[in-house]
């Protein structure tokens, strides 16, 4: 071990290590990527230290006390065994917090119980769940171990990918779903996340036509396409390409708040940079950019690839339709493929204008190079009349400016960052996820073998039984 520069410490305590016959005391050391722990101050010779990492595990034990539940000690890891360190709970609770993201969690049915299931995602089940001290509610995205283990590795390593990409987005809260804690059991792998109190874009389209309307007002429209964009253009200028972007997976933080909309649903994510991309042609029908469809075993895509996805919720948005239209999944997946789009939309200078429709003709270019970005779409003369002074949040990108400079300076962060991640080797043979939540509600034809079986939910202690519809085969865009 190098000389250890104490000057580094973020935050230090007293912590016990319980024997049969005499406790132990050690002095607790935190830094930014590492804990030791010695018996004397200072020493340059810690009896453990424990490198932090998504594949080292931290276990929380709690104790009721009368003015409630609180942490009373955690195990870590050492030699292949997991050794107890008892201390005070605001110290305990300190050190939970600084590590959420830094390592794993194990035991969530302590402290999470778990309320309902609320979603059902393209790579996972999301049930929300009490946090068992602070009594909040957070959301719980569960996904099978023995699902990541299948499909020659490619669900283990876009789930690492999605842990990745949702730590580095963790900053941007206003944009994205925010990553709280990892967890990881027996059976399975589990996403902490944010609770939204509003719904989705696609609740809020079914809700319009109960009430007889077929559309937002136009200046929610432009409300919602603004915010859109602007999450897009920080997703996009961190590098990173949602994959799956539809009215599903766009939610809005508070119910009835318009400029709260945010991006969920990373399960598809991929850094832009990385030569080999799990699930290379993958999307929602519907919403699928050209250059997937016709991707090549040595060709690539970028973010633009989001960006006609944004167009076709644009369209949505200003008709009230689905640009691919179809009675069945079957001639959705048809319309998206041959991508013809009428853009000979009746003018009505109120959601149909020359700027609307000068806006959605550029999002949806089939050729990606000539497709506008993100940034350029929100300099759009079709944004000009939003007030900013009623929408203060709307007012600039409100982007974290410690950006990368360079592509280089991007990677090489990313690999320092994430190099728990290692990645399995991959063929180029194109595989898909889809949600099974589009088949359920828009097909009479799906891609799926299915078969019924019963599934325990081990979240938290109650078991409950629902019946399921088992997907085994996913090819579809070849």
């Amino acid at each position: 071990m190098d000389q250890i520069d104490y000057s580094q410490v973020r935050f230090s305590f007293i912590g016990t290590r319980k024997h049969l016959f005499k406790d132990k005391q050690y002095h607790v050391y935190v830094f930014d990527d590492s804990l030791l722990m010695g018996i004397k101050p200072n020493t340059q010779n810690p009896k453990y230290y424990i490198k932090f990492g998504i594949n080292i595990k931290f276990r929380w034990t709690l104790k009721k006390t009368k003015e409630g539940w609180i942490i009373e000690s955690f195990y870590f890891p050492y030699k292949k065994s997991a050794k107890p360190l008892f201390g005070s709970n605001y110290d305990l609770q300190r050190l939970k917090e600084f590590t959420n993201l830094k390592v794993t969690f194990e035991n969530m049915n302590e402290l999470y119980q778990q309320f309902q299931l609320i979603g059902q995602g393209s790579s996972g089940k999301v049930f929300s769940a009490i946090h068992t001290i602070e009594q909040k509610i957070y959301a719980i995205k569960s996904i099978k171990k023995k699902q990541l283990k299948s499909q020659l590795d490619y669900n283990q390593g876009a789930f690492k990918m999605q842990v990745s990409i949702l730590k580095l987005l963790a900053k941007y809260p206003d944009n994205f779903i925010t990553l709280k804690e990892i967890y990881e059991g027996e059976d399975m792998q589990c996403l902490v996340t944010t609770f939204l109190e509003g719904p989705t874009l696609i609740e809020e389209f079914e809700r319009l036509k109960t009430t007889n309307q077929k559309r937002f007002s136009s200046l929610e429209v432009k409300i919602i396409l603004k915010k859109l964009l602007i999450n897009l253009a920080t997703l996009h200028q961190n590098r990173i390409i949602h994959r799956d972007l539809k009215p599903e997976n766009l939610m809005f933080k508070i119910k009835g708040d318009r400029t709260t909309l945010i991006l969920v649903d990373f399960g598809l994510a991929t850094y832009e940079s990385f030569e080999m991309l799990f699930y290379p042609k993958c999307g929602t029908p519907g919403y699928v950019a050209p250059e997937i469809f016709n991707l090549k075993s040595t060709s690539k895509y970028s973010t633009k690839v989001d960006i006609f996805s944004c167009g076709c919720i644009f369209y949505k948005l200003l008709t009230g339709n689905n640009i691919f239209y179809g009675e069945t999944f079957d001639e959705v997946l048809r319309q998206n493929k041959k991508c013809q789009i009428d853009f000979n939309l009746p003018i009505d200078q109120d959601y149909i204008t020359e700027y609307s429709i000068n806006l959605l003709q550029k999002m949806l270019l089939k050729n990606p190079i000539n497709r506008i970005n993100a940034f350029d779409a929100l300099n759009h003369p079709y944004f000009r009349d939003i007030n900013t002074n009623i929408y203060p949040s709307l007012r600039s990108l409100q982007f974290n400016e410690e950006i990368y400079e360079d592509e280089e300076i991007n990677n090489e962060k990313r690999e320092e960052d994430n190099n728990y991640i290692q990645l399995p080797k991959t063929s180029r043979k194109c595989q898909l996820i889809w949600n099974l939540s589009f088949f359920q509600q828009n097909s009479q034809k799906t891609v799926f073998d299915t078969n019924q079986f019963i599934e325990y939910d081990h979240l938290s202690g109650l078991r409950f039984v629902k019946v399921n519809q088992s997907p085994f085969v996913s090819q579809v865009l070849e």
